[in-house]
């Protein structure tokens, strides 16, 4: 179900009229649920660590060099030197002057620190991703923007998180009459999303930094 599919979903919940397309949303109200939608969904996807947002990457690092732009956005889980896991350190500077030596790794603004070593490494880095929506054209990115783009949740848990989720921001009221019917399904659809989550990770491509 696409953005647009759950903006109406929204708004029949909300007993509001829905719209005919995506260019017919203008008022204040509309902006408000789009927004509430985006939220929810980001805060469903940053708040765990689901097996479909996990993610691999491979940096070629070169000879004489250490520190290498993040080739992803995400949040690394592990990182593996010829299947040894390398411990993570808040000193990355030692490794940059070359103070630190062994299986290390650390993160110094938008860049990853390893080791410098006077030979090519092949580092294998696992992550979960951020990029928590996706076009209609496969392309993965931080947020739901147009009408087709679609959640990374995995239906057919997406349609009831995002469309009650979204209410529940909309309506921040316990006391509106449909308040407890809209928690109940959310926390009944995250419960089921946690316990039975697809681990779709295994057909994701793997990107490798040259």
């Amino acid at each position: 179900m696409n953005f647009f599919e759950i903006f109406n979903k929204v708004l029949l919940e909300l007993n509001y009229r829905t719209v005919q397309s995506f260019d017919a949303i203008y008022k204040s109200e509309h902006t408000k649920i789009l927004d509430a939608i985006n939220r929810t969904n980001n805060e469903i996807l940053a708040s765990y660590e689901w097996p479909f947002l996990e993610r691999t990457t491979f940096i070629d690092a070169v000879a004489g060099l250490c520190s290498y732009a993040m080739p992803f956005e995400g949040m690394i889980k592990a990182v593996f030197h010829k299947g040894e896991r390398l411990l993570y350190t808040t000193e990355g500077y030692k490794l940059v002057l070359g103070k630190l030596l062994g299986n290390y790794y650390s993160i110094i603004r938008d860049r990853i620190i390893f080791e410098k070593a006077d030979y090519d490494r092949v580092y294998t880095v696992v992550y979960y991703s951020t990029n928590y929506a996706c076009g209609e054209d496969g392309e993965f990115k931080p947020a739901l923007e147009k009408a087709s783009d679609i959640s990374v949740i995995p239906m057919p848990y997406a349609e009831h998180l995002l469309v009650y989720g979204a209410c529940l921001k909309v309506k921040a009221n316990p006391s509106y009459p449909k308040f407890g019917f809209w928690n109940t399904m959310y926390i009944q659809a995250l419960a089921n999303l946690r316990q039975k989550s697809p681990r779709s990770v295994e057909s994701e491509p793997f990107i490798s930094l040259k």
